[in-house]
C-alpha cells in the first residue's frame, strides 16, 4: 500500500536478482489485506515504478485476496485445533499484556467459545468488530512480535477494492505472508 519507497525498491530488486541467480520465478504480488489502505492509484504507480527500476516479473500480478478463502480455512483449522483463539480484550490492555509477556483472559477460551466469537467476527457484528484472532504461540517469547500475534481483524468500514463487501474479516500481513 502506498507509493514505492526504498524498502519496496530494495525488496523488488533483491527478489529479481535472486530469481535470476537461482533460475527461479519472480511473482509480483500486491498485499491487499487491509481495505482501508488499498487504493488502485497506488497499484498503478507501483507497477510503473517497477518498470522504471527495470524490475520485471515472471508470473503476472497476483493479490493476497486471491487466497482469502484458503487463508480463512487455515485459520479456522487452527481454531479447531486449539492453536488460535479469539480475543476481545481492550486494545490497550492487550498491547500491555503482550509487552509484559502475560496472557489475556481470552487465551484459555474453549474451542466452542472461540468458534462462536469467530462467527461474530465473520458476520461483522458489534461484538465481532471488537475481536481479533490470535495465534496461540508463546506469550513470553523474548521477541515480542512472536507473542501470540494477531492473525485476523474485522473491517466493515471500507469495502475491499477487489472483493467488495464479501468479507468482514481480513488476515494481517504477517499471517498472509
Amino acid at each position: 500500500s502506498g507509493f514505492v519507497h526504498i524498502g519496496h525498491a530494495k525488496a523488488a530488486l533483491i527478489n529479481r536478482m535472486l530469481a535470476d541467480k537461482y533460475d527461479g520465478k519472480m511473482i509480483f504480488r500486491f498485499d491487499d489485506t487491509n481495505p482501508a489502505k488499498e487504493k488502485e492509484h497506488f497499484e498503478d504507480a507501483i507497477i510503473e515504478d517497477m518498470g522504471k527500476l527495470g524490475v520485471a516479473w515472471d508470473i503476472g500480478v497476483t493479490y493476497s485476496s486471491d487466497y482469502f478463502k484458503e487463508m480463512m480455512e487455515f485459520a479456522e483449522g487452527m481454531l479447531k485445533a486449539g492453536t488460535a483463539y479469539c480475543d476481545d480484550t481492550d486494545r490497550e490492555v492487550m498491547k500491555q499484556c503482550r509487552w509484559d509477556g502475560k496472557a489475556t483472559n481470552c487465551r484459555e477460551n474453549s474451542i466452542e467459545t472461540n468458534m462462536a466469537m469467530w462467527q461474530e467476527m465473520k458476520a461483522g457484528s458489534a461484538k465481532g468488530i471488537t475481536t481479533c484472532l490470535r495465534a496461540k504461540m508463546s506469550i513470553d517469547d523474548p521477541n515480542k512480535c512472536l507473542r501470540d500475534p494477531v492473525m485476523y481483524r474485522c473491517n466493515i468500514e471500507v469495502p475491499h477494492t477487489r472483493t467488495g463487501d464479501a468479507w468482514k474479516v481480513y488476515p494481517t500481513y504477517d499471517f498472509c505472508c
